[in-house]
């Protein structure tokens, strides 16, 4: 009966210290998080920004060689 007892005030505790926290997380909950759509933004820049270094790494010869070939010829 003492384990029972024991446990049965543990949760008692347990309740009373979290109830504050539940209430808060419940309360914030209602409001967006404002950096969010900025993290995204960011990242997508940044994925963007990657992808116009590597094609360019790539591919940045050939295309001014083709412009100068097309000045040359003009």
């Amino acid at each position: 009966m003492r384990a029972i007892e024991q446990y049965r005030r543990n949760v008692l505790y347990f309740s009373i210290m979290m109830k504050p926290y539940f209430t808060l997380k419940a309360f914030m909950s209602h409001f967006p998080s404002p950096g969010q759509g900025l993290v995204e933004y960011a990242l997508m820049i940044l994925l963007v920004g990657i992808a116009v270094i590597v094609m360019l790494t790539l591919f940045g010869r050939g295309v001014g060689n083709m412009f100068n070939n097309i000045i040359a010829n003009f």
